[in-house]
């Protein structure tokens, strides 16, 4: 290969680091420019699967309840908020990466422009850790609920019966009969007897794990509207902390 001095090879690394800020200023753009949609699919998860209040989803849960069983509705629920809380760490960490490559080259002295910045990257890591912090809070409730089943002991049992049914036909003046035999499967799950307090533990986990759905949605759709807010109302300090001419806008080597 061909000898190239350093200042050529510092150039070349400045150029594909350079790549890389400017594609993250690009997707974190698109980001912002989608939070009102965001919000929207917020909105709709909220209509869809959190319809019922707290007292009627605990008395629809303790209705439904089965030992061998999972709560199906409840699932769905999780895993639709579970995406939501996805995409949103995903945004979040888009926009913070975006304002900490606009942070300027550090001296004695921050201004108050850089003081904002600061302020707006803070709020975005704390909307995004929220939201991994409820993401990692769905397994738990599997695991409690996991817990109470195991205590109740739930059991399946097969029970097989043999139906015998005959009918009679009149052919020619003679009755004939005819005898048929089918077997029936039935299968029950049951639970120790005395456990009724292990049962209402479950349907209370599934309660809790169900107001916590709804209030992470809550809260992420008050973070998608802050965060949007503080950044469009703080854009210029948010990217150009020192104003003009103050190298506002570099990355600073720290």
């Amino acid at each position: 290969a061909a000898f190239q001095p350093p200042t050529a090879r510092r150039t070349r690394a400045r150029s594909g680091m350079d790549k890389r800020v400017s594609a993250a200023e690009e997707t974190a753009k698109a980001v912002l420019a989608s939070l009102p949609k965001r919000t929207d699919e917020a909105d709709a998860v909220l209509a869809k699967y959190f319809t019922q209040s707290v007292p009627a989803f605990r008395q629809a849960a303790r209705a439904a309840f089965q030992p061998g069983q999972s709560n199906a509705s409840l699932v769905q629920t999780s895993e639709a908020v579970h995406e939501l809380l996805v995409s949103a760490v995903a945004n979040f960490r888009a926009l913070e990466f975006w304002l900490q490559t606009k942070v300027p080259q550090l001296s004695d002295g921050n201004n108050f422009g850089v003081e904002v910045q600061d302020f707006v990257i803070e709020k975005i890591k704390a909307a995004r850790t929220q939201c991994m912090t409820h993401a990692d809070g769905l397994s738990n409730w599997e695991w409690q609920r996991g817990l109470g089943i195991e205590k109740l002991g739930a059991t399946k049992s097969t029970d097989k019966s043999t139906v015998e049914t005959s009918e009679s036909k009149n052919e020619d003046g003679t009755n004939k009969e005819t005898k048929t035999k089918k077997e029936e499967t039935t299968t029950k799950v049951g639970t120790k007897e005395g456990l009724d307090d292990f049962v209402l533990y479950v349907v209370e986990t599934d309660v809790k794990q169900y107001v916590a759905l709804e209030g992470a949605v809550r809260e992420l759709i008050a973070s998608y509207v802050r965060i949007h807010a503080l950044v469009n109302l703080n854009m210029d300090k948010c990217v150009n902390p020192r104003g003009t001419g103050n190298s506002g806008g570099r990355v600073g080597m720290y």
